[in-house]
């Protein structure tokens, strides 16, 4: 038995356990997209995609996330006729794309990259 705390060995019955490291923490990416229009999510989605497979990221696909229904009621009237009334709806679909293996080019082609305005891109570092 030999017990080598400066080396990280130990060998227990000709047995050897090393200490399991992490390997080298590359920071790992979570884009969540939202949009009101699936049209433009999906269009900003695949440029993000490809942008991230350009840059040699390992990429796990974009993950449809449950859409979101807002409904609103509104009266048609304002004074008379209460029981006639309007709804409206508002849909949000979302995205999420997890990015495994990132590399320095990523993070500098995602901040050059032109998303149109009414997609909401937030990214968290972890």
């Amino acid at each position: 038995m030999i017990f080598a705390r400066a080396k990280f060995i130990f060998i227990l019955n000709n047995c050897f356990f090393m200490p399991v490291t992490k390997k080298d923490q590359t920071p790992k990416l979570r884009i969540k997209l939202k949009s009101y229009d699936i049209k433009m999510l999906e269009s900003s989605m695949a440029k993000v995609v490809s942008l991230l497979i350009k840059s040699w990221a390992t990429v796990k696909w974009p993950i449809p996330l449950p859409k979101k229904r807002k409904l609103y009621t509104v009266l048609k009237s304002n004074f008379k006729h209460k029981d006639s009334r309007e709804q409206f709806e508002r849909m949000t679909y979302s995205r999420l794309i997890d990015v495994v293996e990132t590399w320095s080019k990523t993070i500098e082609y995602l901040q050059n990259l032109s998303i149109p305005v009414w997609v909401l891109v937030d990214v968290k570092v972890f």
